[in-house]
């Protein structure tokens, strides 16, 4: 399995699996989840990354054995279902609580590892993670909260349309409206999302400054775990009713699509559900004689 170390939209775009063109092959690439997109936020050294590498190779096993047949189970059983004409927004709405529910799983499949590796980093590189998040962030307030509200709503629509043709080919007029009012319904979701992604990312760094205590494995945990505790009131709501909006979005658009779009959707819904199961999950064992031949 090809491990580039990239950050996700792994499990989340895939309630219909069309809100998101980079879904494409992110589902391969559980690295992600163990230091955040680690090959930009942090320069490892040699001791540090073969203390790594074996622990990746444990847990993409288990994405690979546990995680991966649930979804092609649940393509096998959205594909039925859009064939059958059913695939609506309770459907979808429920398949979104099912995915969250798995994502949930893995904070504690991933905090051990991430602990260790934390613990181990000097303090240079902690200076060097607290400026690459800064400076991220500050590209993304620039990039997504600067701008007048209008603008992030007409940006926002037409990111998500660009993401959805891949699935339903060019959107009909019915289907565009369908976009852009959601667009409109998430008002100022991009400001409170990267408010509340502040705030988590401060808590990580204050944490870090006891990184040898004997309880900082836990405390990772608790934080990755509990990511939500940092979250404004608002965005809790706004995050909620976003969850519910989106599968209303789809379900509205495909009961808004032709003939053609949904034999698109199905057909990408089916290459996708034969690209997971065509994954060789590759043992501890394997992956080390792999990593030797290199």
């Amino acid at each position: 399995m090809r491990r580039p170390l990239r950050l996700l939209t792994l499990l989340a775009c895939l309630a219909l699996l069309g809100a998101c063109s980079r879904f494409d092959l992110a589902y391969r690439n559980l690295d992600w989840l163990l230091a955040w997109r680690i090959d930009r936020y942090l320069d490892l050294n040699a001791e540090q990354k073969a203390w790594l590498e074996p622990r990746l190779d444990q847990h993409l096993t288990w994405h690979c054995s546990t995680q991966l047949p649930q979804l092609t189970h649940w393509l096998d059983q959205d594909r039925a279902t859009l064939a059958a004409g059913e695939l609506d927004a309770p459907q979808l709405r429920a398949r979104l609580g099912e995915l969250r529910a798995a994502l949930e799983q893995i904070p504690g499949e991933v905090s051990p590892t991430v602990a260790g590796l934390l613990q181990q980093l000097s303090p240079l590189q902690v200076q060097q993670l607290r400026e690459q998040m800064a400076r991220e962030n500050a590209d993304l307030r620039r990039e997504f909260v600067a701008p007048p509200l209008e603008q992030q709503i007409a940006l926002r629509a037409e990111n998500t349309e660009k993401r959805l043709q891949p699935w339903f080919g060019e959107l009909n007029a019915a289907q565009q409206a369908l976009v852009r009012h959601w667009a409109e319904q998430r008002g100022e979701q991009n400001r409170l999302w990267l408010d509340s992604r502040e705030r988590w990312q401060a808590a990580l760094l204050q944490e870090l400054e006891g990184r040898r205590s004997a309880d900082f494995a836990a405390r990772i945990e608790r934080l990755l775990r509990e990511r939500q505790s940092y979250w404004s009131d608002a965005y809790r709501q706004s995050f909620a009713q976003s969850e519910s909006d989106l599968a209303e979005l789809l379900g509205q658009l495909i009961a808004n699509a032709d003939n053609t779009q949904r034999q698109r959707l199905y057909d990408r819904l089916g290459a996708l559900r034969e690209d997971i199961a065509g994954l060789e999950c590759v043992t501890p064992a394997t992956a080390a004689v792999a990593s030797r031949s290199e």
